[in-house]
């Protein structure tokens, strides 16, 4: 294999190469490579490696409007229950108004 200093780069004949694409392994110059963790890749292995994750979510998207309409259900059920229950454990006499020494039998 030569080496890197004699490549040119694909993309920019007349420039030097300076790195090599560890996907394609193809020399580049510092123009057409882009860190990405913590590696330098083209442009084309780049697009191509972030692609499976783009077509998973996107195949999962339709699921999420209704997981949330029914997490949401869930949720504004669960606080309405919780209140019932108060409501029902609360006394009637404070519903009423009446205050709290009548009701202990102090009060006139």
């Amino acid at each position: 294999m030569t080496s890197l200093a004699s490549q040119r780069c694909l993309l920019h004949p007349s420039r030097e190469a300076a790195a090599r694409c560890p996907r394609c392994r193809r020399a580049y110059c510092r123009e057409c490579v882009t860190e990405h963790d913590g590696r330098l890749l083209c442009a084309a292995c780049l697009r191509d490696s972030t692609k499976p994750a783009r077509a998973q979510s996107l195949r999962m998207a339709w699921l999420a409007a209704p997981v949330h309409l029914v997490v949401g259900l869930f949720v504004a059920w669960t606080i309405f229950e919780l209140l019932g229950w108060v409501l029902l454990r609360t006394p009637s006499a404070w519903h009423e108004g009446i205050p709290v020494e009548r009701i202990a039998g102090q009060g006139p």
